[in-house]
């Protein structure tokens, strides 16, 4: 077996919840050995990996991680990359990237960063202008010419990417996978029972959610018909309390729970057990989007139909009225009329949850994913190294 080739993999947190793709990414490769470069270790009981490196608690550790984070150079991480003996360096985000792009330029290493959501639009709004993104975009010119591969996580994302000036021959779609459970069949279902899961933040429709899920009350009142569903909400974030409200106000406390954000096997196990999936996901009013949601992979693999937007990458993951149902962005009626269709004919959610399971195990299994990344990492080292010769 030929020695693997080695990715020095720069993942500014490593590894909070939102972000567990990237643990599932480093320990599922077949070909590469990745190391983790990160400035925050986050989670590590619950995401064990012996290959990270980040900077030590002492006082010269501190000092050289705020001139890291102020400058984006760090002559200890230089070091420690140029004793690795890399074949390239990888980065997760847009913002990201910048970590590496000086170390890149040091090492002659190629560089190859996934762009999963924010960091594209966030380009193309005046939300770059903020001072927590003005860096970003200051140096988005020199990202966009440094970069040798741009791994767009949607079609959507790929186009951006390209309209903000990437080399289209440089800029590829690549989505991310889910580990298959080992499920023959859909557990026993109360069909009751529904759940969505991110952070509480505008683009991700929890209150378009509350608001369909109020309509189905009224359209069960109207046919007389006792409200016994259950709605859960899984995750944190600013907009929590403005939904809280909502339910409060809308006399709903007693079907719908706030379950905050809980570890990733109590989550997959909240998702099994449940009929419908809902990510009504938007473009927000500061230009934040989505690309591929991957909790809605999860959820197909489990043989649960998913409700979503035709939004980002979400309609590559629906096969619409087959795998689950798309509806239009902003549309609680639309939501909550697909929501009674599915509760009211089993046979029809039973029957898509088993085509959800196939097309997921199908197009977006984890190590599958894992092969096509390590393919794009193939190229793009091959290309370097005849551009130096």
């Amino acid at each position: 077996m030929s020695e693997k080739r080695k990715v020095a993999l720069f993942s500014t947190n490593f590894c909070p919840y939102s972000q567990t793709f990237v643990y599932d990414e480093v320990t599922h490769h077949e070909r590469y050995i990745a190391d983790v470069y990160t400035i925050n270790r986050m989670n590590a009981d619950r995401f064990p990996y012996d290959r990270v490196f980040e900077f030590d608690k002492s006082l010269i550790g501190s000092i050289e991680k705020h001139f890291y984070r102020i400058f984006l150079y760090s002559p200890f991480r230089q070091y420690q990359l140029k004793r690795g003996n890399y074949d390239l360096i990888a980065a997760h985000f847009g913002p990201g990237s910048l970590y590496t792009m000086q170390f890149a330029n040091a090492t002659n290493l190629p560089l190859v960063t996934t762009f999963h959501g924010y960091d594209v639009p966030l380009l193309m709004t005046a939300r770059r202008f903020h001072p927590q993104f003005w860096r970003y975009w200051y140096l988005s010119r020199w990202m966009l010419n440094r970069i040798d591969r741009f791994l767009a996580a949607s079609d959507e994302l790929h186009d951006l990417l390209v309209e903000l000036g990437a080399p289209p021959e440089k800029v590829k779609t690549w989505c991310l996978g889910v580990k298959i459970p080992a499920l023959d069949a859909a557990p026993p279902r109360t069909g009751k029972n529904l759940i969505q899961c991110g952070r509480f933040v505008e683009k991700k429709g929890f209150i378009d959610t509350l608001q369909a899920f109020a309509n189905v009350r009224e359209y069960y009142a109207q046919n007389g018909r006792t409200f016994d569903l259950h709605l859960s909400l899984v995750g944190d974030g600013p907009l929590l309390p403005l939904c809280r409200r909502y339910v409060e106000r809308n006399d709903l406390s007693n079907n719908v729970s706030f379950l905050g954000a809980i570890p990733q096997d109590a989550l997959f196990e909240r998702i099994t057990q449940s009929d419908i999936l809902l990510c009504p996901s938007v473009i927000a009013r500061n230009g934040d989007r989505e690309s591929g949601i991957l909790v809605a992979k999860e959820a197909g693999a489990r043989f649960v139909p998913v409700i979503g937007t035709r939004h980002g990458g979400i309609p590559s993951i629906i096969d619409d009225g087959k795998t689950g149902f798309l509806v239009d962005e902003r549309s609680p009626d639309q939501i909550a009329q697909k929501i009674i269709q599915l509760l009211e004919n089993d046979e029809l959610r039973r029957n898509m949850g088993i085509a959800a399971r196939h097309k997921i195990s199908t197009e977006y299994d984890l190590q599958e994913r894992i092969r096509v990344l390590e393919t794009h990492y193939d190229e793009v080292i091959d290309e370097k190294r005849a551009q130096t010769h």
